[in-house]
């Protein structure tokens, strides 16, 4: 006889409850330790009011996610123009772009300005099951990214990467449940952008 498995899942022991309760009044060999129908009933009702409250948890997580992805992304715009702005006032190059915490733009012999730093990156679950899916702020100059994950914060146990020309990339293949940590830089010929800080996240299920 194979054995009964447990139920690990709010849905499955809500389900299992309400067949018990069904069965109890026609079942002539029910223990008579057992729980009595009442009290499974409560269980059933307390069980899907569990399983609705965590739904609805859910959902304002999500809301709460695209919000603060929203005032993020209107954050990048805001410091976007006042770059350009006092690149106008100061010129790129100019100290006082301090004030606004913008840094200098530095400029070499050749006219080119060398490649920024990535300063934001953004993370979200991936459309396959264990991926992870980056996006972050187009370089200006930059012809490609690299892109790197790592399991340590410490940036030592390096997992993958991968060189992309757009602005984003999907990281697939990983361990569901696993914490990554990932950078990127621009790339331009033989020419590398400092690192971005790295971003964090967990692969889904």
């Amino acid at each position: 006889m194979a054995k009964r498995r447990i139920p690990t899942k709010p849905n499955e022991l809500r389900d299992q409850l309400t067949q018990a309760a069904t069965g109890i009044g026609g079942e002539a060999n029910w223990p008579a330790t057992a729980p009595i129908l009442p009290e499974v009933s409560i269980l059933v009702v307390e069980i899907s009011s569990a399983i609705t409250q965590v739904d609805g948890l859910k959902a304002q997580l999500a809301q709460a996610r695209a919000y603060l992805r929203a005032q993020r992304d209107q954050g990048v715009d805001i410091m976007k123009r006042i770059d350009e702005v006092t690149d106008g006032l100061y010129g790129p190059d100019g100290a006082e772009k301090n004030n606004f915490g913008l840094t200098p733009k530095k400029t070499t012999p050749g006219g080119s300005e060398p490649l920024d730093q990535i300063v934001i990156i953004k993370t979200e679950d991936g459309i396959s099951p264990a991926s992870i899916l980056v996006d972050w702020d187009t370089e200006a100059g930059a012809a490609a990214y690299q892109v790197e994950w790592y399991t340590d914060s410490a940036m030592t146990q390096q997992i993958g990467n991968a060189a992309v020309s757009e602005s984003e990339y999907e990281i697939a293949g990983l361990t569901a449940g696993q914490q990554y940590w990932i950078r990127v830089r621009a790339i331009r010929g033989s020419e590398y952008g400092p690192w971005s800080d790295p971003a964090t996240r967990v692969a889904n299920i």
